[in-house]
């Protein structure tokens, strides 16, 4: 059983999304264009109206972490091409908000938490940071996310790493 939990964020989150997204630690990565395209989507998604899906992340009661999620539509999406396996396949980008809970080595676990109990039949999982972000690039790999390669998304001007999660991999590493 984990000792995290998930769901989806509401409207009533929105206050503690919005000061976790101004948090320096926070802030240094989610920033410009990228920062604005997460605020505008959150309102669509508060409205029904979001192609993602974004989530808190819980220690018990505690709020730590938000999630955002997108499906990959393999058939027209930009991003299918950094797929290698049969099945669905979907985005994710987290942040830890609670700054108690950064740098304690849970990010990793948290994660695997997470995708393990909301997403068991996704085939694979993509994530971008950026190039320098080498601390959620440390967490990311020991998540189990391996390096496909680098580009400039159209948000930034920065470099990003493309890196994949095998799902079946993952849980088996978890005995599920």
């Amino acid at each position: 059983m984990s000792r995290f939990i998930f769901r989806p964020a509401s409207v009533a989150d929105r206050p503690l999304i919005h000061i976790w997204l101004g948090l320096p630690h926070v802030a240094k990565w989610f920033y410009g264009q990228g920062l604005e395209n997460t605020k505008q989507h959150l309102e669509a998604f508060f409205q029904g109206s979001s192609s993602s899906h974004y989530w808190l992340g819980f220690d018990g009661e505690r709020p730590i972490a938000f999630l955002i999620t997108s499906s990959i539509y393999k058939t027209d999406d930009e991003l299918a091409h950094w797929c290698s396996e049969e099945g669905d396949a979907m985005t994710l980008d987290m942040l830890i908000g609670d700054t108690e809970y950064v740098g304690r080595g849970l990010a990793h676990l948290l994660i695997q938490n997470f995708l393990i109990s909301t997403f068991p039949l996704v085939a694979e999982v993509l994530i971008d940071p950026e190039a320098t972000n080498t601390r959620a690039i440390r967490v990311y790999q020991k998540a189990g996310f391996r390096t496909l390669g680098e580009f400039i998304p159209s948000h930034s001007p920065h470099s990003h790493l493309m890196m994949r999660l095998n799902m079946k991999e993952l849980l088996l590493e978890n005995k599920i």
